[in-house]
């Protein structure tokens, strides 16, 4: 099943009716559309916020290693597998707290935030923690382009930690957990 994204403009309301949509349906069938539904969970983040790149990286052993991406198809730069050291990338820093969650121009806040020359290419990134219902850190939902990203606020750091609730709930239920049915967890 395809879901429909929302134009520009989308609400809260409208926003958190995307997401059950999306997470109800993994309730109905196993692990193979648990990882489906998260990637149709990515691709509306990354429709609706306009994004070239949403992943879903976890923190594992010292790396982020991403699990899940939705990317435009000239955008495809990183590969579910990679992984990279925490201490050099942004994920890292923003579940620290030393990094906004929504940075509009990475290029032009590199060397204040002390990043690695390879976020030159970066315009906006805007991520978030994946926490389980328990409290415990999965990891980051991040998304990026290699423009700048000015059309992004506040609203969309909001949504995008909505978004990171609904794939706290489709992991933990990948994972083999028992999730609260009656609504998405709290980021």
């Amino acid at each position: 099943m395809e879901t429909e994204t929302q134009p520009q403009g989308c609400g809260l309301t409208c926003w958190t009716r995307q997401l059950s949509v999306v997470t109800a349906e993994a309730d109905k069938h196993g692990l193979a559309h648990l990882e489906r539904s998260i990637g149709m969970l990515l691709r509306v983040v990354r429709e609706q916020l306009k994004l070239e790149v949403v992943f879903v990286g976890e923190f594992v052993a010292g790396e982020r290693v991403f699990r899940h991406i939705s990317a435009q198809a000239k955008a495809l730069v990183v590969k579910a597998g990679q992984s990279h050291p925490l201490d050099k990338t942004i994920c890292q820093r923003i579940v620290d707290g030393r990094i906004p969650r929504l940075l509009r121009n990475v290029r032009e806040e590199r060397a204040h935030y002390e990043l690695p020359e390879y976020y030159e290419v970066l315009g906006g990134h805007i991520g978030v923690p994946v926490r389980f219902e328990d409290g415990s850190l999965y990891g980051v939902l991040c998304g990026f382009s290699f423009t700048a990203c000015d059309h992004l606020d506040e609203r969309d750091v909001k949504r995008l930690e909505m978004a990171a609730s609904a794939a706290a709930r489709l992991l933990a239920q990948a994972e083999g957990h028992d999730v609260d049915r009656s609504g998405l967890p709290v980021n």
